[in-house]
């Protein structure tokens, strides 16, 4: 096991992320925490870092290193991006770093933030072709991916923080600002000539002020879910973001719900850029990846194994709550063949009990009395990676309904009634698969009909079990019009 810090000189904050390192494959994050620091404002004249900049840079850097000694983590990983690039005293800036914290500061160029943020989606979201944007303060990193393989990327010094000052979009967006930016956007865009091999491909988007564009189009739909991994946005849930703020001033831009201070003044630099993007290769959604350059890093220190984005993240998941990382195989083949034979097949549908037969004892962490409860909540808040936050709030409905069948639909802004239903019908399968999975020694097979489930047992089984059979048949005959009949 090996405790690694890794921190990241951005130009609008510093961050740093303390993690485990098990056994070369997998991995725990033991603290993440960002500090506000926007390096242009401490920038003269002559694009050299100023004093009073130098001196709250080491500061953030002091905290972060006091973060890492407390965690007992002796291998620091610092990188600087564009921002730091730019400064013409950048050499002298990370000498003092060395000197007065022993921290060394790697200069990252703008192709290596943009393989690292590819290694971010790659191991966490599992699609094949697409087109990746990674929008900071002062760069912006492009990434064609097809076949799951990098084919291009461009790093060029246009975020949000940039495109916002040279424009002045941190006030109302005018009708000549805004074809003055999509022009010059546009001609950014036509330097770049494989974005023509990106038409109609997904966009996957990387950064924080990305990540509040999501935060304030779920606010505005009353969307109270906080999970945003894979979470997708389409052209028109821009269009409906930047109709709100495009009039705004900055005074009134934060009032909005889901605004930071610290971005309300570059949100239309990130926000316009993406629909000019979007727009320019007709992408109709860009899916949230809530990682970035620093899980990047992590990638590349692991020996990854050739798992699906959900696989690996399920084994990670019970390697963190000290199960092992074949914990339920069994129910979960049991599952997934029940679900089968019933006609549920689909890839949600699998994606979700592959998930629930998997993690639905993490709950045991907390206490084995109310497991399911547990289950439920740390589902709510734990992200598993290759999953949309629909389908893990699924995953949490799913594990809710083993305790009570007729639950209230809490998050009526993502699941429906339909939903509830279907979730319904994947607990009575985890139910069901977990019982004959229990009597492993006894069962022999199953056979779905039209009007019944046929379930033939080899010897007799305990009376406490045909009771909970007989329980579950009810509610297969209420559900799937099909009883359970025990031979």
């Amino acid at each position: 096991m090996k405790k690694l810090s890794i921190i990241d000189i951005g130009s609008n904050s510093i961050k740093v992320l303390i993690t485990n390192l098990n056994s070369k494959i997998y991995y725990d994050i033991l603290c993440e925490e960002k500090v506000p620091f926007r390096m242009s404002q401490y920038m003269t004249p002559d694009q050299t870092l100023s004093e009073e900049g130098s001196k709250k840079l080491i500061d953030i850097l002091s905290y972060f290193k006091h973060l890492s000694d407390y965690h007992q983590s002796k291998t620091i990983l610092a990188i600087a991006t564009e921002a730091t690039r730019r400064l013409k005293n950048s050499e002298h800036i990370l000498n003092q770093i060395n000197q007065q914290l022993n921290i060394q500061v790697e200069l990252l160029p703008g192709e290596m933030e943009a393989y690292y943020g590819y290694l971010a989606t790659l191991h966490t979201i599992d699609l094949s072709d697409y087109l990746q944007i990674d929008i900071g303060g002062s760069s912006m990193e492009v990434v064609l991916v097809k076949n799951k393989k990098l084919i291009n990327s461009i790093s060029l010094p246009l975020g949000a923080i940039v495109t916002s000052k040279n424009f002045n979009l941190g006030d109302e967006i005018t009708q000549e600002k805004s074809e003055a930016f999509k022009n010059f956007i546009n001609s950014s865009f036509n330097d770049i000539p494989w974005l023509k091999d990106a038409i109609h491909l997904p966009i996957v988007g990387i950064g924080g002020t990305i990540r509040m564009i999501s935060k304030i189009y779920r606010n505005l739909i009353g969307d109270n879910f906080k999970l945003q991994h894979q979470y997708i946005l389409t052209c028109e849930n821009f269009q409906t973001v930047y109709d709100m703020l495009a009039p705004l001033s900055l005074k009134d831009r934060l009032g909005v719900k889901g605004i930071t201070k610290e971005r309300a003044d570059i949100v239309l630099g990130c926000l316009m850029t993406i629909r000019a993007l979007m727009s320019y290769i007709d992408s109709k959604e860009l899916v949230i990846n809530r990682y970035g350059i620093r899980q990047g890093l992590i990638f590349k220190q692991l020996d990854l194994p050739t798992h699906s984005v959900l696989d690996y993240s399920l084994c990670n998941l019970l390697t963190h709550f000290k199960l092992d990382e074949h914990h339920n195989d069994r129910l979960k083949q049991s599952t997934l063949t029940l679900a089968n034979q019933l006609g549920i097949n689909d890839p949600s549908s699998v994606n979700i009990l592959k998930t629930i037969s998997k993690l639905h004892q993490i709950g045991q962490v907390i206490s084995y009395q109310n497991v399911n409860k547990h289950t439920f909540h740390l589902l709510m808040n734990v992200q598993v990676n290759g999953l949309t936050p629909k389908e893990q709030l699924m995953c949490a409905y799913t594990v809710k309904l083993l305790d009570r069948f007729n639950i209230k639909l809490e998050h009526a802004n993502v699941l429906n009634e339909p939903d509830l239903a279907h979730c319904k019908k994947l607990s009575l399968i985890l139910q069901l698969a977990s019982y004959l999975t229990a009597l492993k020694q006894e069962f022999t097979s199953l056979h779905v009909k039209e009007n019944n489930i046929q379930i033939q047992f080899s010897h007799p089984i305990p009376s406490i079990y045909i009771g909970k059979l007989e329980t579950l048949s009810k509610l297969y005959t209420e559900v799937f019009n099909k009883k359970l009949m025990i031979h």
